[in-house]
């Protein structure tokens, strides 16, 4: 429906193009087997590592803050990780990631409380109904004056609605693994953002 409005996604570097299909996003029967397994148990290990290097850093700061610099934290921290050749080579990393990813989602998906849907504030619903369509319909405006392709548009509107943990699983549904630092980079800048903006119009609103 959106590539009515917006451009198709394409990738721009060749080497992209040319990228080896080994490390396809739908290739998971493999991934625990002898082959890949030690890779992910050393990729595992480092995860934690950057998960005690990101938490350490959040330390320094207020705790008001730390959630938020947790989160530039780990993404800092990941990416510069992923510089180095060694670890950008191991196989399977992504496969691996999406299935915690999917195992996630399954448990935030078990933990809907149907009741509180049926009896939800009827205020609530339609803020919530003007602010998710609203942010899309904005969102979608300013992707059509820049020229902005389609799954960019999904990628980072799912980044800012819905946080930077669905970024994964929205990439492996539209089949394109090239989104992902986009959506990440986009939730993150929406946390830090939204901070900011949020307890100034907090201030504001108390205020009034």
């Amino acid at each position: 429906m959106f590539l009515k409005f917006l451009p198709a996604f394409s990738v721009v570097n060749n080497e992209e193009k040319n990228a080896k299909t080994d490390e396809d996003i739908k290739l998971y029967g493999d991934i625990f087997t002898r082959k890949h397994f030690p890779q992910l148990i050393i990729a595992f290990f480092l995860s934690l590592l950057v998960v005690a290097i990101s938490f350490g850093i959040s330390l320094i700061f207020p705790q008001h803050y730390q959630t938020m610099i947790v989160i530039l934290a780990l993404t800092t921290v990941a990416i510069l990780f992923s510089l180095s050749p060694y670890i950008h080579n191991l196989k399977r990393t992504f496969q691996f990631g999406m299935y915690l990813i999917y195992i996630f989602c399954t448990i935030v998906g078990s933990m809907v409380n149907v009741d509180n849907l049926i009896h939800i504030n009827v205020a609530l619903l339609i803020y919530v109904f003007v602010a998710i369509f609203g942010s899309l319909l904005l969102h979608g405006i300013f992707c059509k004056i820049f020229s902005i392709d389609t799954d960019t548009y999904i990628i980072t509107s799912v980044a800012g609605i819905c946080s930077p943990p669905f970024v994964p699983v929205v990439a492996d549904a539209l089949h394109n693994k090239y989104i992902i630092l986009s959506g990440i980079t986009t939730g993150v800048i929406g946390y830090a953002i939204g901070n900011y903006l949020g307890i100034t119009l907090g201030y504001l609103m108390s205020s009034l």
